[in-house]
């Protein structure tokens, strides 16, 4: 896969090599942006309070026919898709209708269920809420969906089209295109991992390689040997295709439907996933969803690891990638309050939700995307002050909504889907180096940004002091290329963990290490080595590097300090949001002098004529700063 998104690249390069594309800029401002209000229940009269007080009309409709993990149908109305070819569409128009009743200016968000009703689990011997990746190989179930999708937007457009302005495509698990297979295969999904082998001029095996031995790897049962397991590589890099396939499938099968000027969005690309099985969760595929010129947003949660107070949180997708390819993003936000009765909180009362809540909006806000307001099981959004919280924090939205601010990050995070793919998904070290060295470098008190290294190409490097490529286990010629002309230069730092280089994609050398750690393989503790003109840090286990050990090294690396602090700070040209656990008097350091500094939600001037500013903060709290 890399080797296509790298060629891809070199051919796009000579057409942008004297424009690369400054980091953290929405390269399509056009779109519309939208806030969202949603949840699996009906919730009525909190769809007219977000309409009405918050002036949130944006509302999600789930047009579900299919049971969740509970045992429970996703959607309070009744199904709409009964049997082949036949639909009971009034249960469509009894949501649709109960929304506009109680809001009726809503614009809305549709999402078209494309997994299993009850009634097809049987038909087709099995669920494909359970095992997408089997069902991504069915043609038959493509045909019976795809004719479903089909008539699902012609009725729906035919009598709503004034008021649906976009549709999301979902299906697998939690409708978010994974699953908890752990890679167990299927006769049919055996047979078409034969034909992609053979599309690719391998030659398959008599079957795919069994859990027991995608659950064992050669290098200390963590890094594949391409040499001798290359079946086992190929069968997670088919896993990862095979279901982004799928989504690229019904994508366009809705852009040739849907009528132009529609959008169309999916849940999709989570590489900081908070599952610790990140391979086979499915979504290693993500750089061609995320680059398909049929979908035009994607949507995905808050990280469900770094949620407490004055934790970084961030999304679980790779925003950066997503903005490089012009995708809108939807950060959704479904933050359980505190004492909430169903699946525990990250929060210990209403100053706590109402500070989460609002760094998941300065994130989202600072970061150009939308928001997706998830009151999942209802009651999220109870308490009167956390709305009015939300209110605010929409005000800010509405009013930075066509700002196009670039990023001032200096600390980049890169991921690198080719070295996923190679190592063994049942240890939880391969997600180690995912989104816990993300959440670590959250809360350094500086800001960071999310790539994919296939993005290095188009994308102008010249702001990033430090770059983080802590699962780069796999470094082929063609990525040795690219790391020695964008990234180990510059009086750069570079950040690698455990093995980088370790495979070049052909077999296994340690020595290959210290090419590019400037160490040995297992050195212990945090290494750094100069490089002639860049720096190299090392450590083998990545719990090593603390938020305080990363954030030591990026000063040292000459990145600006925001805050004195080891507490997330998000930040672009115009704003700076801080968030933290405990208060008290806090100094903010700004890149330069401003002539006036605005606490967005209280709408009092802070300070003026100044490039720092100390201010008294909360504990908790969540501050959001516009710098004139």
């Amino acid at each position: 896969m890399f080797r296509k998104v790298f060629i891809f690249a070199a051919l796009l390069l000579p057409l942008i090599v004297n424009n690369p594309l400054r980091p953290g800029m929405v390269n399509n401002p056009k779109d519309p942006a939208f806030d969202c209000y949603r949840s699996f229940h009906k919730q009525l009269e909190m769809t007219g309070i977000f309409a009405k007080d918050l002036g949130i009309t944006t509302r999600c409709v789930f047009a579900a026919n299919t049971i969740n993990s509970l045992g429970e149908y996703y959607c309070q109305y009744p199904p709409i898709w009964t049997g082949i070819g036949q639909y009971a569409w009034e249960n469509l128009d009894a949501q649709i209708d109960d929304i506009l009743k109680v809001s009726p200016e809503a614009r809305i968000v549709c999402m078209i269920d494309l997994n299993t009703p009850y009634w097809a689990t049987r038909r087709f011997s099995g669920d494909s809420y359970d095992f997408i990746s089997s069902f991504a190989c069915d043609g038959k179930w493509f045909e019976e969906t795809e004719r479903w999708l089909e008539d699902f937007v012609a009725y729906a457009e035919s009598k709503y089209g004034d008021k649906i302005f976009a549709y999301v495509i979902s299906g697998g698990c939690t409708s978010e295109w994974y699953e908890y297979k752990r890679g167990y295969s299927s006769p049919l999904k055996d047979k078409t991992f034969g034909e992609w082998l053979m599309a690719r001029g391998k030659q398959p095996a008599e079957s795919a390689p069994t859990l027991r031995d995608l659950h064992k790897a050669a290098f200390e049962n963590i890094v594949y040997d391409p040499a001798t397991e290359r079946d086992k590589i190929d069968y997670w890099t088919f896993h990862a295709d095979v279901i982004a396939d799928a989504v690229l499938r019904y994508a366009a099968k809705a852009r040739s439907v849907i009528p132009a000027g529609k959008q169309i969005g999916a849940f999709f690309g989570y590489y900081l996933v908070s599952d610790r099985h990140t391979v086979s969760f499915g979504h290693m595929g993500y750089e061609k969803v995320l680059s398909s010129k049929d979908l035009d947003f994607f949507i995905a949660p808050a990280s469900y690891s770094s949620r407490a107070m004055g934790d970084g949180s961030g999304s679980q997708t790779l925003f950066g990638t997503a903005m490089l390819n012009g995708k809108r993003l939807f950060h959704e936000i479904d933050h359980r309050p505190h004492g909430y009765f169903m699946g525990g909180s990250a929060y210990h009362d209403s100053t706590e939700d109402i500070a989460g809540n609002l760094r998941e909006a300065c994130f989202a806000i600072i970061n150009h995307a939308d928001m997706w307001w998830f009151d999942m099981w209802e009651h999220f959004y109870d308490d009167p002050s956390l709305r009015e919280a939300i209110g605010k924090a929409h005000e800010v939205f509405e009013r930075f909504e066509n700002d196009n601010s670039a990023s001032v990050s200096e600390v980049l995070f890169l991921a690198d889907p080719e070295s996923m793919n190679g190592m063994n998904d049942e240890t939880p070290f391969p997600w180690s180096l995912c989104e816990p060295f993300r959440n670590a470098l959250g809360k350094m008190g500086m800001p960071i940004d999310c790539y994919s290294l296939s993005d290095v190409p188009v994308l102008d490097l010249s702001q990033y002091k430090v770059i983080a490529l802590p699962a780069t286990m796999t470094i082929t010629k063609e990525k040795e290329s690219l790391l020695k002309e964008y990234i180990c230069k510059d009086d750069r730092t570079v950040i690698w963990c455990y093995a980088p280089g370790l495979s070049d994609g052909k077999s296994l050398d340690i020595n290959r290490v210290k090419k590019w750690a400037g160490v040995q393989f297992g050195s212990p503790g945090v290494s750094v080595t100069k490089m002639g003109n860049w720096t190299a840090v090392y450590a083998k286990d990545p719990s090593e590097y603390s938020s305080e050990v990363l954030r030591k090294l990026c000063l040292e690396a000459g990145a600006h300090e925001y805050i004195e602090d080891t507490i997330p700070v998000f930040a672009n040209e115009r704003l700076i949001c801080v968030h933290c656990k405990d208060g008290g008097k806090k100094t903010v350091h700004l890149r330069g002098k401003a002539k006036r500094v605005v606490d967005l939600f209280s709408g009092k001037t802070v300070a003026k004529n100044t490039s720092k500013f100390t201010l008294e903060f909360n504990s908790p709290d969540t501050k959001l700063f516009c710098i004139e």
